[in-house]
């Protein structure tokens, strides 16, 4: 069962200087998650790319899928992105990091999602155990985006990143992987515009 853990808390269990307590310092989250004795937040590969992609692309709105702590959020409203929906089947610990009215938080489980608008940028870091269940969203993700950001896990795991970069070639134009501090992270688009963005986001970041 997913819960908070205050910041301080969570520090008194892990160690000061783990980079996921420097995140959440950075970023002055004051609650983490806490699931099963284990403390998440923000990925830390996550965390740089969408600090990257947002502040090198002229990103006007993003749609943050499964955003946990909200810290993405953080990260794009400080880089300013104006339009931000926050989505999550458990929303309270977004809401209490990110105290803000320009953020809509939704409530509902991304499986059941409908997209009823065009983002530049929609980001997805869902568990890895329901990330199958949401392949089938993907077409409607590259469709309604400029930019689809998927975390997958761990670099080591090639066959199931290779899958899910199958399952994202299957729907989109263009996509490109990164592999950031041990993490797999794809970004897929078929808009004229993403395929502009990615190519140069692409080769910046080379």
């Amino acid at each position: 069962m997913k819960s908070s853990i205050r910041l301080k808390e969570a520090k008194k269990i892990l160690s000061s200087y783990s980079p996921l307590i420097l995140i959440a310092e950075k970023l002055k989250l004051k609650f983490l998650i806490k699931e099963k004795n284990q403390i998440t937040g923000p990925a830390v590969g996550l965390s740089i790319l969408i600090d990257k992609l947002t502040k090198s692309l002229p990103i006007k709105s993003m749609l943050d899928l499964c955003c946990g702590t909200g810290a993405l959020t953080k990260i794009a409203l400080k880089n300013k992105v104006k339009l931000i929906d926050c989505l999550d089947l458990n929303i309270k610990i977004a809401k209490a990091n990110v105290k803000t009215k320009k953020v809509n938080f939704i409530r509902k489980d991304v499986t059941k999602l409908k997209i009823e608008k065009f983002y530049d940028l929609i980001v997805l870091d869902a568990p890895l155990k329901i990330l199958p269940k949401i392949f089938n969203k993907f077409k409607e993700f590259v469709e309604n985006s400029h930019l689809f950001v998927v975390w997958h896990g761990s670099t080591e795991e090639i066959e199931w990143n290779e899958l899910v970069r199958e399952k994202l070639r299957n729907v989109a134009k263009i996509v490109y992987s990164f592999s950031i501090y041990g993490e797999e992270i794809s970004i897929a688009t078929s808009s004229e515009k993403g395929m502009k963005w990615l190519k140069k986001f692409y080769k910046d970041w080379k």
